[in-house]
């Protein structure tokens, strides 16, 4: 079998240099299963698997299920029983399908230059899912490797697929026999290339880099370091879909995923301290995000509020409130500034944490969160004519 893998594999990268009237994958195939029947059976009378010995592709033409004798006596009643059984293969059934069509989608995107539609995308495989399982057929969806190979063989439009379909449909129909007699390890070499194409190779390397400290990259100049909570998220999702399948994995890892996100923008919110008017008046800018993640950094750090002056000032030009534990944060602000006898004024909100807090004001009648006030621009000449040649460009 190694050696069938061998002489399909060298088929497929010298058979293209030769010509392009005939895919590579199709040429190795066939030179494949010629290597197995002429050298492995007559020379050396040994035998490898062949198509048939697994299982059989020949077939009939799909009826419907509700005209086929086969289906309709075993077919169950529908009732809420039924679909609740039913319901969780389902919905994984659905989640990896989606998955994997739009994944794949994406990466055809950048092979081909073009754009894909994933709502058309989605919709016509449901369509065709629904069609399958009314013809006693199983589900199915876009694969990376088939999708890969169809590329490499030229077919770049939508022809392509339906090009695939109808051959599919004369395997099972009329050469199905011919089919069984392809070797196992053929079709294995085939896999290997499009292992080869889908693999990123380039994501070992920047996983071994991101191990390695820092003085060991500076050394060799391995300037491909990412973050390793990113490698930790990565070889996560890999792991997981080995044990379980790829829709329990991609929920996995995006949980982790907003988690260490969570964790990392919570620790960038900054706070600046300014004294203004000889020290009558303490003026705090707090810049980042302000949620659950970040209110307990927030809080910590702001200093003794005893030795501040009675006259405080916080501003949050630069500063976006999220969630709840944002406006309860605030609202601890003003009771602790509030427990010393200190008035503490709220300045800049931005639209969207004005929104949220208006939303909600009944909780935050004692905060005070001074409201936006218009200018009154003087009439100048100057100043008028300059913003009505804004205007006109704009």
């Amino acid at each position: 079998m190694c050696f069938v893998i061998a002489i399909t594999l060298v088929t497929y990268i010298v058979f293209p240099r030769f010509t392009k009237a005939i895919p590579g994958s199709l040429a190795s195939i066939i030179m494949g299963t010629i290597a197995e029947c002429l050298l492995v059976r007559k020379a050396f009378g040994k035998e490898t698997f062949t198509v048939e010995d697994l299982a059989s592709v020949r077939g009939s033409f799909p009826v419907p299920i509700f005209v086929d004798e086969e289906y309709s006596s075993n077919l169950p009643s529908f009732n809420m029983e039924t679909f609740w059984i039913i319901l969780p293969t389902a919905i994984t059934a659905a989640a990896i399908g989606l998955l994997e069509s739009l994944l794949t989608l994406g990466i055809i995107d950048e092979l081909t230059n073009t754009k894909g539609t994933p709502n058309k995308e989605a919709f016509g495989q449901g369509l065709g899912q629904l069609l399958s399982g009314l013809m006693g057929g199983m589900g199915g969806c876009t694969t990376i490797g088939q999708s890969l190979m169809n590329i490499h063989s030229g077919g770049y439009t939508r022809l392509s697929s339906s090009v695939a379909t109808i051959f599919m449909l004369l395997i099972i129909l009329l050469i199905g026999p011919w089919i069984n007699l392809i070797p196992i390890a053929s079709l294995a070499g085939v896999m290997f290339v499009v292992t080869y194409y889908t693999i990123e190779w380039s994501s070992g390397f920047i996983l071994f880099a991101s191990l390695l400290p820092q003085t060991v990259r500076g050394r060799y100049g391995w300037n491909t370091k990412v973050k390793r909570t990113d490698m930790l998220i990565m070889v996560l999702v890999v792991a997981v879909t080995l044990i379980y399948d790829l829709a329990i994995a991609v929920a996995v890892g995006v949980l982790v995923a907003c988690i260490l996100f969570s964790w990392d923008a919570g620790n960038t919110i900054t706070l600046n301290r300014e004294l203004k008017e000889d020290g009558a008046l303490v003026l705090y800018t707090i810049t980042g995000p302000i949620y659950f993640g970040s209110v307990k950094p927030l809080m910590d750090q702001f200093p003794d509020v005893h030795a501040d002056p009675k006259r405080v000032e916080v501003l949050l030009e630069d500063a976006e409130i999220f969630d709840w534990s944002g406006m309860v944060a605030i609202k601890t602000l003003h009771e602790r500034f509030d427990r010393v006898n200190a008035e503490v004024e709220f300045h800049a909100l931005t639209v969207g944490s004005r929104r949220l807090m208006e939303k909600s004001a009944g909780l935050w009648e004692e905060v005070k969160i001074m409201e936006p006030k218009d200018l009154e621009l003087m009439e100048d000449p100057t100043i008028t004519s300059h913003l009505q040649g804004e205007h006109r460009e704009s």
